[in-house]
């Protein structure tokens, strides 16, 4: 998650969620996490409802017999276990998250219209059992097969409309059909108020563990997320802009004779310092996909999805301006009176041949040479770089070769 991400968690919970239902990008992630999470559950519901149905046809040819009238076996067998079984390779599919709600919300819509002319056409032909199976139905699509809240309201809803419309058709006295429909609306409130305890329940979990995640993947002292944040977002984003084939974009920015810094004002402002040039970096990663993290001491990383070479140095520049204008006093450094940063960036169009790590050591060797050419500047590359060594170790080796020659 961005910055912006988190700030909206933190936000969720103060607001809190009356209409089960969260704002912006979090509604759509909740529900590709539960998906996810109870997914084994899933299936293993809809493969036992298909048992079921297999069984109760059965179960039927004693008990009640007249639904096989009403409905041949060999038809009963032919839609529902289709139904079921669609349902569960369903879940196996990319975007499973998206389309199985979506197929399931149908599928049980028009399961529970065929459920009402069964049970009223076997009602009319003097068996009113059958009634109890819609009510099995609804509790169903509440708790069983993961729906959601309100797809789960709506589906009934419409099961009950089309159970008042058959009925009316069959002739149904309006007492006995005030009956039956009573108790389906009595089932569904019983239903809406389970299913709505749980659903809160499970949102707030959800949001509070998002939060305690996120809390682990921040830096203690800035409040930007760390490297263990940075890692894997910068995997992640790396293998998303493989799949898209859209360029990324790294910066490495490194505070300016840092040490020489605390040695001249103190720890205590050098930490006060670093928050001040987090929260610069911070308000240049607010999109979806870009991360500001701390990369490791004084040294800072920003990951910047679907950004081309032009705009990543425009953005390194601005960020160089803004921390010249936090005019924080420097007097020992030799780039300028006041505190700043020099900035490396790396920027490139990731493939299947290409590793994450090597744009690290391209933004590296940019952040060294913005650093010899004189601090408080940019530096950015784009090259090749999958045999590249670190800029630490590259000018070290360089050294060596100058040292071995002299000799």
């Amino acid at each position: 998650m961005s910055e912006a991400e988190t700030t909206s968690l933190t936000e969720q919970l103060e607001r809190g969620f009356h209409g089960l239902r969260f704002e912006g990008e979090l509604e759509a992630a909740y529900r590709r996490d539960q998906f996810q999470d109870r997914l084994r559950y899933l299936r293993i519901n809809l493969a036992i409802l298909a048992v079921i149905s297999l069984a109760v046809i059965q179960i039927d040819h004693v008990v009640v017999p007249v639904i096989g009238r009403i409905v041949p076996d060999l038809v009963r067998t032919g839609v529902m276990l289709p139904l079921l079984l669609a349902g569960f390779a369903i879940t196996f599919i990319p975007r499973a998250d998206a389309w199985y709600p979506r197929y399931i919300a149908v599928a049980m819509t028009a399961a529970l219209v065929a459920m009402s002319w069964i049970s009223l056409t076997a009602w009319s032909q003097g068996e009113p059992r059958v009634f109890v199976r819609t009510l099995l139905a609804i509790v169903a699509v509440y708790f069983v097969l993961g729906l959601a809240f309100r797809s789960a309201i709506a589906v009934n809803a419409i099961g009950i409309a089309a159970y008042a419309v058959i009925a009316s058709s069959k002739a149904m006295p309006a007492v006995e059909m005030t009956h039956y429909l009573t108790t389906l609306v009595i089932a569904n409130v019983i239903c809406v108020a389970g299913a709505w305890n749980l659903e809160h329940a499970r949102r707030t979990a959800w949001l509070e563990g998002q939060r305690l995640a996120e809390t682990a993947m921040q830096d203690g002292l800035t409040g930007i997320h760390n490297r263990r944040r940075f890692d894997d977002h910068l995997q992640r984003a790396w293998a998303q802009s493989i799949r898209e084939r859209k360029p990324i974009a790294l910066l490495f920015g490194d505070i300016d004779h840092f040490k020489a810094f605390n040695d001249r004002y103190g720890h205590q402002a050098g930490d006060e310092a670093m928050k001040a040039i987090a929260g610069v970096l911070s308000r240049f990663a607010r999109r979806p996909l870009d991360l500001a993290a701390r990369y490791g001491g004084e040294e800072f990383a920003i990951i910047l999805f679907d950004t081309r070479r032009e705009h990543a140095e425009r953005i390194a520049n601005e960020i160089l301006e803004e921390v010249r204008q936090l005019a924080i006093p420097h007097t020992a450094s030799g780039a300028a009176p006041v505190l700043t940063i020099s900035m490396g960036v790396a920027c490139v169009t990731p493939a299947a041949r290409r590793s994450w790590t090597g744009v690290i050591q391209l933004a590296d060797q940019a952040l060294y040479a913005a650093k010899d050419g004189g601090r408080n500047r940019v530096e950015v590359l784009e090259r090749e770089y999958e045999h590249m060594q670190t800029g630490y170790f590259h000018r070290h080796a360089a050294a060596k070769d100058g040292t071995d020659k002299a000799q």
